[in-house]
């Protein structure tokens, strides 16, 4: 028997903001016991809170949004969709695969970007304590 192959894969749903972070928490973990059950593996949840959407869906002016990265079989993508449309509590959905050539682009993109985070959290500290010192000074 021959060993599936697993694609690189990002989910985004939308779930009713009527919802307390526990009830959106029970159903990110429903899905990630999803893709463990079927031989997924999670790589990385995040959730990013209510946002305001741009139009109503299903009557709704806000949402919550969850981001799930996995691997998987392509296989799976079928029963998630599949899985999302049945469920009530998901408004939207959308699932996009990386090539290795894209999954190469974004990690240099994300090393980058932190780079330039740690660089401007340097600069504010410096900035901090120069003031600081500034501070001393004048009081003395």
């Amino acid at each position: 028997m021959t060993e599936k192959t697993h694609k690189y894969y990002e989910t985004t749903f939308i779930v009713d903001s009527i919802y307390e972070d526990d009830r959106v928490d029970s159903i990110v973990n429903k899905y990630s016991n999803f893709f463990t059950k079927n031989g997924g593996e999670v790589l990385k949840t995040e959730k990013w809170g209510r946002r305001k959407l741009a139009y109503p869906i299903k009557k709704k002016p806000t949402g919550s949004y969850v981001s799930i990265e996995f691997t998987a079989d392509p296989s799976i993508i079928s029963k998630l969709e599949r899985a999302y449309h049945l469920d009530d509590d998901i408004l939207r959905f959308l699932t996009v695969t990386y090539d290795k050539k894209t999954l190469a682009e974004r990690n240099v993109y994300l090393i980058k970007k932190a780079e330039i985070l740690k660089e401007r959290e340097a600069a504010l500290q410096q900035q901090s304590a120069e003031a600081d010192k500034a501070t001393d000074a004048k009081t003395t």
